[in-house]
């Protein structure tokens, strides 16, 4: 290639980026503070059972360093090991700039895309990456991340699930370099860190960096290739995957919840949690393999076509990509593997499963030695990637529009709290969400499982409610059901708001600043 036409084309695939990133940085901005964001902003309760319990009293906020680790050391004695993402988590919060986190945020996105891009080909640098492959790597990354509202665009979520997950993509991203190149090396200082934060992050992702960093260090081994990075950053990892297992607040939490809390289901109605007398029971392995197991597969078959693709097209296939390519879809099964020996298998703590398919996905493209533009394969081949793209095009827009019109509700509902006084009881109006949005976005925005958090129970201690009125000065905070609310009826009428008032809202949002319209002509 001509340096002419590379430049022509890293030009393109920046603009490419940088396209992306905007979207995301758009996505973010509609998505307000929701669910755990409010009990996360305060000092961890250690003596009543954290801040996710009922009946809480007392709040105070993360203010400062000296708070966040006080918190942080609670947390990992009182309820979880998870203290890598809880103290980005509260950190972020701390300063209460949502814009500041839509930007970083963004950034971690965009990073994602760069990630899988590499790690699929094997190269040390992203350059010369095309305008069609960034668009179908952003294409991919909308549609097949697990639950992408809860795992890359809620604060909460992200700092549990896509911030962590860039820890442990890096961490076995040097044991794939090493994998396709026999005399690769690296820091051992460096992995030793990266290990560590890989393996303290969170359980599912944490031990699938961990079994599959022990597999290329084992093969390695065996072939006599072993590099002392490998072992450095093994070893790291097992240190920080104990601890975070090992945590006294992991025992606590389990007991506590099994004897007191309300958390737990009484019937199989949830998909991520199970009773607990169906705990590693044929049950529970049905149960999550039905709704955690399929639907993280499901999630990821655009970005399977890629790899589809390749097998198709036999010509010029490369036994060494291949064989990375099945290592990539292996490490992508390992992930919601791991969570089927799990009680609780929300399909958001499978994030991980799909940057893997997007790196397959990436070496597929760029595996090829030859192509056969005439063939079927690649008539097929165009036909998908269009229909990938126009997939995520539709979703984007139907999300974009749900999530501005929540945070609209949501605008309102923390206007009433901050007009609320301490003394008083906020009664607050119930988030809605319209079903012909939803339907088309599905879980690319916030959907019902994450409203819920939004809702706040209809009683006044619950933690939810509690966290939310102590974080804008009111006493209590009791949602109610709008009983002529559009959202819930079924006449011509209501089913023509259903379309129009989410419109509005995105109109009010990124346009009029948050006021209705005539107010905004007004002034």
């Amino acid at each position: 290639m001509k340096f002419k036409d590379f430049a022509k084309q890293k030009t393109a695939g920046v603009l490419g980026l940088l396209a992306f990133g905007g979207m995301m940085y758009i996505m973010n901005r509609a998505v307000p503070k929701i669910a755990d964001d409010y009990p996360f902003s305060f000092i961890w309760d250690g003596k009543n059972h954290g801040n996710l319990t009922p009946g809480k009293k007392r709040y105070r906020r993360v203010r400062n360093i000296k708070d966040l680790v006080r918190s942080q050391a609670t947390h990992y004695m009182t309820w979880s090991g998870r203290i890598i993402g809880e103290s980005m988590n509260q950190a972020i919060l701390m300063k209460d700039d949502k814009k500041l986190y839509d930007i970083l945020n963004t950034g971690v996105s965009v990073l994602w895309l760069l990630l899988c891009v590499r790690g699929g080909r094997g190269r040390k640098s992203p350059a010369g990456m095309s305008l069609p492959l960034t668009a179908l790597m952003g294409a991919g990354y909308f549609l097949s991340t697990p639950h992408l509202a809860a795992t890359s665009l809620w604060t909460t979520g992200a700092m549990n699930y896509s911030w962590p997950g860039i820890f442990q993509y890096t961490y076995l991203l040097h044991y794939a370099m090493k994998y396709r190149d026999p005399e690769y090396t690296a820091n051992k200082a460096v992995m030793a860190l990266l290990g560590f934060l890989a393996g303290f992050s969170n359980e599912a992702g944490g031990g699938a960096a961990l079994v599959l960093s022990a597999a290329a260090t084992l093969r390695s081994h065996k072939r006599g290739e072993t590099a002392g990075f490998m072992q450095w950053g093994l070893a790291a990892a097992f240190a920080g995957y104990a601890l975070l297992m090992l945590a006294p607040g992991n025992f606590k939490r389990y007991k506590w919840e099994i004897e007191y809390s309300d958390v737990i289901p009484e019937d199989l109605s949830d998909p991520g949690i199970i009773p607990v007398e169906y705990n590693y029971t044929s049950v529970m392995f049905k149960h999550h393999f039905k709704n955690g197991f399929m639907k993280t597969l499901r999630g990821t078959i655009p970005m399977q076509l890629p790899v589809l693709f390749y097998f198709l097209n036999n010509k010029g296939m490369n036994s060494d990509t291949t064989k990375y390519i099945l290592l990539l879809e292996g490490a992508a099964l390992l992930v919601p593997s791991v969570l089927m020996f799990s009680p609780q298998f929300p399909v958001r703590a499978a994030f991980l499963s799909g940057p893997f398919v997007m790196s397959a996905a990436a070496a597929s493209i760029e595996g090829r030695v030859i192509n056969n533009p005439a063939s079927l394969v690649e008539t097929l081949k165009k036909l998908s990637y269009t229909a990938i793209g126009v997939t995520a095009a539709v979703k984007y827009a139907a999300a974009l529009i749900t999530d501005s019109d929540l945070y609209m509700q949501t605008k309102e509902q923390e206007r009433i709290m901050r007009d609320t006084s301490e003394n008083e009881r906020a009664l607050i109006p119930r988030v809605m969400i319209s079903p012909f949005y939803l339907r088309i976005a599905g879980d690319r925005t916030i959907d019902e499982y994450i409203k819920w958090y939004i809702d706040y129970e209809d009683y006044p201690d619950g933690p939810y409610n509690r966290s939310a009125a102590a974080y804008y000065g009111a006493g209590e905070v009791v949602a109610y059901e709008p009983w002529d609310h559009p959202y819930k009826k079924k006449d011509k009428a209501s089913l023509m708001e259903q379309i129009l008032r989410p419109l509005r809202s995105l109109i009010r949002r990124f346009i009029t600043g948050g006021y209705p319209l005539y107010q905004r002509r007004k002034e």
